[in-house]
């Protein structure tokens, strides 16, 4: 997630083109016999299939609208510039015993018919085995010209690094790329490597050139700081992106960069006049569709998606209720203690009998402000989408400190929140931001009294934090502690707290965390972050 970059576009085309954004219709008038017109619809960043809790989005109001641009151009393309595995309430879920892990989005994609897809960093999230069978299961071409395989050489099984399709004559050709940033934020195996992406844009942009595309498209999985920078080390004709989860359109290099915010609260429709001898760009619109109640549901998509609706019930099922609003805020999580960090963390410690806890923010992911009262499954998986485990580590003072120094390591005035940012139990901190980040941390009482480097605390957190992610390698190889028995997971124990009402949220902050150093009214981030 980045800050919302949203620009006039100013694009320096020859003069025969003309650029038009946002037009009020929907393709405007027949193009001329000498003109091939290409839609492009296109998403990003889509976690559920189903409407938002603010019915917004829903993949059955984008197939309804999908068909009616197929009555207005037979030359249609549906994109996904990449993230729909994970993280999602659904993909968290189980049926038949089996957790689902992206497959549900995956009939989704076919139920609506698109055409193309990229990886995102989170399509790794469940391991490459998971990413290949879904791959399998796709009924369309997902791309990644810069997810290779060390013993191959070759693009990662079961994705293209581009694709060539004939567009009513007109040769047009798309490829794929993916933040770097994966190969440490993800889970991709040990024989995966993602390259650098303007090196492997550059390759398959020749390769499509010497193939014969005369338009070619990007669709990239990237920030939008890279998404700059690939339009000027690669000449295309459109980059269609996502990642950021925000609305950008901006033109850099003389090559458009388009995006949307996440799950399919908008689609952003594109239509390209191709000369259709040369393939040269003679006009391009971009539209923006709010996805909306108004938007009817498409009776063929939702009859593809009915094994799904026990699931669905499932997931509305009351587990429990809290008598606060719970501040679900991506960002928030990531900047310094909230209610819900706390809870969490309250949670986890008491259902282990642990010391301390610590949650790192970026688990939190339900992006919002959770009213106080039923608590829904939905809600609970909504919270903490990814399948982990709660476990207990015997860590030193000296350990926990590292953590905790890890923790706020990324933590800046203007920077991006990091995921790495603690939320804890059973002590207070405060840590400096004008230090050098490993010596920030200049206090740490635990229940109370002054930390002890040398002694020894039971730390209870999550299994992502244990195995060294997030930079939490001090912890990588700390063994865990066997149980007297069998420990909850972290939605049981969340569920329980929800039930009993033990521990119960607190309305507000509870001071753990002091930051010296920063602006008056505090750290600040975007109010959206994934």
């Amino acid at each position: 997630m980045m800050k919302k970059t949203v620009s006039t576009w100013a694009v320096l085309l020859p003069l025969a083109m003309v650029l038009a954004t946002r037009s009020a219709g929907a393709a405007g008038p027949t193009p001329p016999a000498d003109t091939v017109r290409l839609t492009v619809l296109h998403l990003n960043d889509v976690y559920q299939f189903q409407p938002t809790a603010r019915n917004r989005g829903g993949l059955s109001r984008v197939a309804t609208l999908k068909q009616q641009a197929l009555k207005e151009s037979p030359h249609v393309l549906t994109l996904l510039a990449g993230d729909t595995l994970s993280p999602s309430v659904e993909s968290s879920a189980e049926v038949a015993g089996e957790a689902l892990k992206g497959k549900q989005m995956i009939d989704a994609w076919n139920a609506l018919g698109l055409d193309y897809a990229t990886v995102g960093n989170h399509e790794f999230d469940f391991g490459d085995d998971v990413l290949r069978a879904r791959l399998q299961q796709s009924r369309f071409p997902w791309l990644g010209a810069n997810v290779m395989s060390v013993k191959s050489g070759q693009v990662f099984d079961g994705l293209k690094a581009w694709d060539l399709r004939d567009v009513g004559g007109v040769k047009v050709g798309i490829f794929g790329v993916v933040l770097p940033e994966t190969q440490t934020s993800s889970k991709p195996g040990k024989d995966t490597r993602i390259t650098p992406f303007c090196e492997a844009a550059k390759r398959a942009v020749d390769e499509l050139r010497a193939a014969g595309a005369q338009v070619v498209l990007g669709l990239t999985h990237l920030a939008v700081a890279q998404d700059r920078e690939l339009a000027r080390c690669v000449r295309v004709d459109l980059i269609i992106g996502g990642h950021d989860h925000d609305r950008v359109e901006e033109t850099v290099a003389g090559t458009p960069i388009l995006k949307l915010d996440e799950d399919a609260i908008d689609l952003g429709r594109v239509t390209l006049d191709l000369d259709a001898k040369t393939g040269a760009v003679k006009k391009l619109a971009w539209k923006v569709i709010p996805i909306t109640a108004k938007t009817p549901d498409d009776a063929a998509f939702d009859g593809q998606m009915k094994p799904y609706a026990p699931l669905l019930a499932t997931l509305a099922e009351r587990v429990g209720r809290s008598p606060v609003a719970l501040d679900a805020r991506s960002a928030q999580s990531r900047l310094g203690e909230t209610n819900l960090g706390s809870f969490l963390a309250d949670a986890f410690r008491e259902a282990t009998g642990a010391d301390v806890a610590l949650v790192n923010g970026g688990a939190i992911r339900a992006d919002r402000v959770l009213p106080a009262g039923t608590m829904t499954r939905r809600e609970l998986y909504s919270l903490m989408p990814y399948r982990n485990e709660l476990v207990v580590l015997e860590v030193t003072g000296a350990t926990l400190r590292a953590a905790l120094e890890n923790g706020v390591s990324l933590s800046s005035v203007d920077g991006k929140p990091p995921g790495r940012f603690p939320q804890v139990s059973g002590l207070r901190f405060t840590y400096d931001l004008s230090k050098a980040p490993g010596s920030r941390v200049t206090k740490v009482d635990v229940k109370g009294k002054p930390m002890d480097d040398a002694a020894k605390y039971r730390l209870a957190t999550l299994s992502f934090v244990a195995q060294g992610n997030d930079g939490y390698a001090m912890l990588k190889d700390v063994p865990v502690l066997p149980a007297s028995q069998e420990l909850p997971s972290p939605w049981d124990a969340l569920s329980k707290a929800f039930s009993t009402g033990r521990p119960a949220p607190r309305a507000k902050p509870q001071g753990r965390i002091t930051v010296i150093g920063a602006p008056q009214g505090g750290l600040r981030a975007p109010q959206s972050m994934k």
